[in-house]
């Protein structure tokens, strides 16, 4: 795992076409340029045991990456604290097991040799991540898709062609997991996909 800064890391992405949405100054968002319309989303299946089999069945299915940077693109890596809630802190333990830069901003690229970093990673977010600032962005270094995690208990993923949005699609619903027919929740604004509009 290597660490960098956001500033290093959009030196890296501007040139393949990702930057960040000027819609929110003061979060790390990032968004393909052109906008990309191509998007879906996954519930996360509500057995602890079967999500790590629904990442890497998305990891694999999005093309030939070989590393992938990892961000919370609206907070920062939780601090180490001493005294602080049980679910907290069991979050704290993970990540620093992990080798998380805590405390920091700053974006994490893991190699695909380590995917089993990057899988209790996105993993532990679904388990403790409840709040925007905790959500995940992962971009796989191909710049081909942009995975973001979700505290609704789902993972959104934008493609930048429709032929990598069916191939994925395609492959999750061989694997066990369709997309889902209604969203997780009354807060959740419904895609447009969802009603038949794209």
């Amino acid at each position: 795992m290597k660490t960098l800064t956001r500033a290093d890391f959009l030196n890296w992405a501007e040139p393949l076409g990702l930057g960040l949405d000027e819609r929110y100054p003061n979060f790390a968002v990032v968004l393909f340029r052109p906008t990309s319309h191509h998007v879906r989303f996954w519930d996360v299946p509500p057995e602890p045991e079967r999500r790590p089999s629904f990442i890497v069945s998305l990891l694999e299915l999005m093309g030939d990456w070989q590393s992938c940077h990892v961000w919370r693109h609206r907070g920062a890596w939780p601090q180490l604290a001493v005294s602080s809630p049980i679910n907290e802190a069991v979050e704290r333990r993970i990540l620093e097991g992990l080798g998380l830069p805590l405390g920091t901003n700053d974006v994490v690229e893991i190699p695909r040799e380590e995917l089993d970093t990057l899988v209790t990673l996105i993993f532990t977010t679904t388990i403790f991540g409840w709040s925007l600032r905790e959500d995940l962005c992962v971009v796989p270094n191909n710049a081909r898709y942009l995975l973001q995690t979700d505290h609704h208990d789902a993972v959104h993923v934008v493609f930048r062609s429709s032929e990598d949005l069916e191939h994925l699609v395609s492959g999750m619903e061989r694997k066990g997991f369709p997309l889902p027919e209604s969203v997780p929740d009354a807060t959740f604004k419904q895609p447009s996909w969802m009603k038949g509009d794209g």
